[in-house]
């Protein structure tokens, strides 16, 4: 009787191990979905706040090609430089807040590019002729179109990388 008891006692301990093996494949398994989803979200929101920072590079481009390049003395009549100036101002802390997501070379390039709108903020909201106007806004207009590039190709690889994810 001991003895079958003990054969007993040993099929239920290699039933219940042979168990314990497919419940714990079964729990690698999802935890390996939990953390491929978890990779897919991060990699989501990457692209949303670079798809964000490339349309407020596109945003704040347009407000400031009112007294850009191609401004007039009758085209900057009527128009609040000290507005614009802040517009500038906030897409500077912006991109601050938002550069420490991204590469080195995003990091460092909208570093420098913040650092440099700084003198041109405060020259164009102390502007009140129309060439001072149109140099700050000529010098903040062709600094921000000149990082826009970088934005869009780091926007683009973002997507490729969350199509590649998704496949």
């Amino acid at each position: 009787m001991d003895s079958l008891l003990s054969i007993l006692g040993s099929i239920a301990s290699i039933g219940g191990a042979y168990y314990a093996y497919r419940q714990a494949r079964r729990s690698r398994k999802y935890a390996t979905e939990a953390q491929n989803l978890r990779d897919e979200l991060i990699n989501r929101r990457k692209l949303i706040e670079v798809s964000q920072v490339h349309s407020e590079t596109n945003r704040i481009l347009k407000v400031v090609s009112k007294v850009g390049p191609t401004s007039t003395v009758t085209s900057i009549k009527g128009i609040n430089v000290t507005s614009i100036s802040q517009d500038v101002e906030e897409y500077s802390r912006y991109l601050n807040s938002q550069h420490s997501h991204f590469s080195e070379l995003f990091r460092n390039r909208a570093a420098k590019l913040c650092k440099s709108l700084n003198p041109d903020i405060e020259k164009l909201s102390e502007s009140m002729e129309f060439e001072d106007i149109k140099s700050a806004g000529k010098s903040i207009y062709y600094k921000i179109n000149d990082f826009l590039p970088l934005v869009k190709s780091l926007t683009d690889e973002k997507k490729e990388q969350s199509s590649t994810f998704q496949d």
